[in-house]
């Protein structure tokens, strides 16, 4: 059997039953060109988003190890105070210092910065108050009198809230009656 010619108008029957079916098609390739357009904006969010929490997840590694020296510095500080009351020991007194020294120079390249408290006013941002004591004028009312543990923060961002106490203004009248 021979094969059998088609007719032209039965490939211009077929061509408009293709060209029907492409006619459906553009009615189907907006739904997964939107669909595609709005991956791609997706995934590109995720880049832009994953590129700025890096820098952050760097920070909180060394954030971790930063809290992890915070006991070796108090007690570091401890013994300092101590020595510098009794300075018999020369060596000692500079061999701590030099200790005291290295941990402050690792803080400060690692971006670390002692809170400074006394004298400033509470900020419960930066102060945990373990207790109020009692002041003679109304100036040094919720001012921080006294520092008992440093607090410290890491690129504006507070490691340790320094424990305080804060003065507390009390009229003549109150401490009379108390």
């Amino acid at each position: 059997m021979k094969p059998k010619k088609e007719k032209p108008e039965d490939t211009a029957a077929q061509t408009a039953e293709e060209t029907g079916a492409a006619a459906e098609t553009p009615e189907a390739k907006p739904d997964y060109y939107e669909s595609l357009l709005r991956l791609k904006a997706e995934f590109e969010n995720y880049r832009k988003r994953v590129e700025r929490e890096k820098p952050e997840l760097v920070a909180y590694g060394a954030e971790s190890v930063i809290c992890g020296f915070l006991p070796l510095y108090d007690a570091m500080l401890k013994a300092r105070q101590q020595i510098q009351k009794d300075a018999s020991e020369k060596s000692l007194k500079d061999g701590l210092d030099m200790l005291f020294k290295e941990m402050t120079r690792v803080f400060e390249a690692n971006g670390v910065k002692p809170i400074e408290a006394v004298g400033k006013p509470y900020s419960h941002e930066e102060h945990d108050v373990l207790t109020t004591l009692p002041c003679d004028c109304a100036e040094k009312d919720g001012i921080v009198t006294e520092e008992v543990q440093k607090g410290f923060k890491i690129n504006d961002k507070v490691l340790r809230h320094a424990k305080v106490c804060v003065g507390r203004f009390e009229k003549a009248e109150e401490q009379k009656q108390g």
